[in-house]
């Protein structure tokens, strides 16, 4: 199957970052920059988030660690944030720079926490801290047909630019 991504791009130095940054009300979890010792609990994450979603191309346990890997060897730590329950990874955004431009994926939220603002707590905190490091504009790149990835940043004054 041919997945199909769209680039979407976000002015900072126009729109302030949500207030809404912190975790629904509620809950019991953190948010902190993402670490080393996240690797396996990222790769975790990662499956079961795209598990049965138009993201899911059937990646094994396998395919999720070397993901994961890929994505610590090339994102910006300081930019890039988990959020933590009881027992496990909730949500992760992470910020990576192409071409010389920040971007924000991916973005990732555990099956039984979908719709709860976790993911929007990831990528707000991703956003605070690009605004801080004066960081004048962001993107992302979301999988045409995912729904809920297109309200959380359409939600965020992100605006499609065209395809990835």
């Amino acid at each position: 199957m041919t997945r199909t991504r769209s680039e979407c791009r976000l002015q900072l130095d126009d729109v302030a970052p949500p207030s809404g940054a912190s975790l629904p009300v509620g809950t019991v979890r953190t948010v902190r920059t993402v670490d080393e010792a996240d690797r396996a609990a990222c790769a975790t994450l990662l499956l079961d988030a795209y598990r049965g979603t138009v993201d899911d191309e059937g990646e094994s346990a396998d395919d999720a660690v070397a993901a994961i890997d890929h994505y610590f060897s090339t994102i910006v730590r300081p930019h890039s944030f988990v959020v933590v329950g009881q027992e496990r990874l909730d949500a992760m955004a992470f910020v990576v720079v192409v071409n010389g431009c920040h971007y924000i994926d991916p973005v990732c939220t555990a099956a039984s926490a979908k719709g709860g603002g976790l993911g929007l707590a990831a990528v707000s905190h991703c956003l605070a801290s690009l605004v801080a490091a004066g960081v004048a504009e962001v993107g992302a790149t979301i999988t045409d047909g995912n729904t809920p990835s297109e309200r959380l940043f359409a939600r965020l004054g992100f605006v499609r630019v065209g395809g990835w």
